[in-house]
C-alpha cells in the first residue's frame, strides 16, 4: 500500500500545535519504512516549510529523506488537476489530488475538510491519521 500524507499530518506532528494521532501515523509510517512507501510533491514539502519552524522542519527534512519519494509539481498531468479543480476543490488541493491519482496512491492521509468532505467516485481513499493507524494496524 502507497501512501501520500498531505502537509497538514506533518505540520500537526512536528509543529508547536500538535495532534497526537498525526505524531503516531508518523512514527509508525518511520518504523514500517519499507513496506509503506510514501510519495510526498514539491508542494506539500513548500506547505510544510511555511508553517514549522527551522528546527522542526530540519526534523521534516530528515525523514522524507530517509521515508519518501520526492516527486516535482510539474510533472503531474495539468489534465489531472483542472478535472479536481472542475470538481470544487481549491487549486492546491486539486494539485494534491490529482497527485495522489498520478501516483497510483492507495491513501491521501489528511485533516483537510475539503478532502474529507469530497470522498464519493475517488480512485483513492481518505483517511485521517487516526484512521489511517487503524487502517495500518488491520
Amino acid at each position: 500500500m502507497q501512501l501520500v500524507i498531505d502537509s497538514n499530518e506533518y505540520i500537526f506532528a512536528l509543529g508547536v500545535v500538535r495532534y497526537p494521532n498525526c505524531e503516531k501515523l508518523l512514527a509508525k509510517v518511520a518504523e514500517s519504512m519499507e513496506v509503506i512507501p510514501i510519495r510526498i510533491t514539491r508542494l506539500i514539502i513548500e506547505e510544510v516549510r511555511s508553517n514549522l519552524t527551522a528546527e522542526a522542519f530540519k526534523e521534516f527534512i530528515l525523514f522524507i529523506n530517509t521515508a519518501t519519494i520526492i516527486d516535482n509539481d510539474f510533472d503531474i498531468p495539468f489534465e489531472l488537476g483542472a478535472r479536481y479543480e472542475a470538481r470544487g476543490l481549491k487549486s492546491a488541493d486539486a494539485l494534491i489530488a490529482a497527485y495522489v491519482e498520478w501516483t497510483g496512491a492507495d491513501v491521501l492521509v489528511t485533516e483537510n475538510r475539503h478532502f474529507l468532505s469530497r470522498q464519493a467516485n475517488l480512485p483513492f481513499k481518505i483517511l485521517t491519521a487516526g484512521q489511517c493507524i487503524k487502517f495500518l494496524n488491520k
